[in-house]
């Protein structure tokens, strides 16, 4: 009898043992849900996560909103205009001012936007230049082009030779994506527009997928695709507040 209440104690002792490691275990790797600031990305290869999906922030994102809504106004200012009412050779030539890229205003139409800057090395404002042609890029080839270098690209300039209203089919049309992120699309542009059944105004922020931003264009004849690069110096794009009047601008460029 004493045996078996001694191997029965110590039975009892080795399972009073194992309770807290087993709970530990089932645990350690429960991470939680993620938080309504953070989302789930494809991790990038710097990351050592094996794969696995990485939290961060979205205060990228939301900083590319505000860079959108912070430019525009910053433009309209700089224009003198309340409104820029389709006219996108001017919307766009005045963020390039604003946010640094260029140093002076470089007036232009949204079908010889483009021509401006796919033979030149870099801007007047140190950025370097990385053209696109239409007759070697789709719109979708030439922005995953961008994106395969520069997974977080910014700065890029979308020209059309052509556009789809009567305005636009005579003077084309030009807009400026602010950045891409997570496989989105961040832009405005200089007319309302409905992305996705959501109603955009002019200059506010629309963020779509790159799918769907290829879609709202496909019935445009592409010009070719801009991308500027940040000089390593600079580690923030600036909204320079400048004024200037471009009223002599007189082409309406609503696509």
């Amino acid at each position: 009898m004493n045996r078996i209440r001694k191997a029965v104690a110590f039975l009892l002792f080795l399972l009073l043992l194992l309770l807290p490691c087993a709970a530990f275990a089932e645990g350690e790797n429960d991470d939680g849900p993620a938080s309504q600031e953070d989302e789930l990305i494809v991790p990038t290869k710097d990351q050592e996560t094996e794969g696995k999906p990485v939290r961060v922030n979205a205060a990228a994102e939301e900083g590319l909103r505000q860079q959108i809504l912070d430019t525009y106004a910053a433009a309209k200012k700089r224009a003198r205009r309340k409104s820029f009412k389709g006219y996108c050779g001017a919307y766009v030539a005045n963020q390039l001012v604003v946010l640094g890229i260029n140093t002076s205003y470089l007036s232009a139409n949204g079908n010889n936007t483009f021509e401006l800057y796919r033979d030149l090395k870099t801007t007047s404002g140190g950025y370097s230049i990385s053209a696109y042609r239409a007759k070697d890029y789709t719109l979708e080839e030439a922005l995953r082009a961008i994106m395969g270098k520069e997974p977080a690209a910014t700065n890029i300039l979308v020209g059309f030779q052509k556009g789809t209203s009567s305005a636009g089919k005579k003077y084309g049309h030009v807009l400026f994506i602010h950045g891409i992120r997570n496989g989105k699309i961040f832009y405005s542009d200089s007319c309302a527009r409905t992305v996705d059944d959501v109603k955009y105004k002019e200059g506010e922020p629309i963020v779509c997928s790159l799918e769907s931003f290829v879609d709202l264009y496909a019935k445009y004849k592409l010009d070719g695709v801009i991308h500027f690069s940040q000089p390593k110096k600079v580690h923030q794009t600036p909204i320079i507040d400048v004024t200037a009047s471009t009223s002599s601008e007189k082409l309406v460029n609503e696509s």
